[in-house]
């Protein structure tokens, strides 16, 4: 590994202990830096790009695991009567008529994804 690589991760490593230090420290930010003899510059800095970072890993996490649950829009053609037919997860198929509020669809969805059966 290369010494510039090594010292950015060395880096993070220090400023996420300095982060996490400070969150718990109770002192505001000029009073922590001043205290330990950080540039409060850097500490803004650090801060900023570490809570990118998780903000930018999360997304993607969230994404990754959501994506396999999420909902399609899905449209009917204009005077279809057949119902909607979900087959859910414990195998049960649920029979949804093509006059349906869009509300009342999405609150049975909502409940079906909060209950896991979809």
């Amino acid at each position: 590994m290369s010494k510039s690589k090594k010292s950015d991760t060395d880096q993070r490593q220090f400023w996420q202990m300095v982060v996490e230090t400070y969150k718990t420290s109770g002192l505001s930010v000029r009073q922590f830096c001043q205290k330990e003899g950080l540039s409060e510059a850097s500490f803004y800095s650090w801060r900023k790009r570490l809570s990118d970072e998780n903000k930018s890993d999360h997304h993607s996490e969230s994404k990754e695991k959501s994506s396999a649950n999420d909902f399609i829009q899905v449209s009917l053609p204009d005077g279809n009567t057949c119902p909607l037919e979900l087959v859910l997860t414990s195998g049960n198929t649920l029979r949804i008529n093509s006059d349906i509020d869009n509300r009342t669809l999405h609150n049975v969805l909502s409940a079906l994804k909060q209950a896991k059966l979809c």
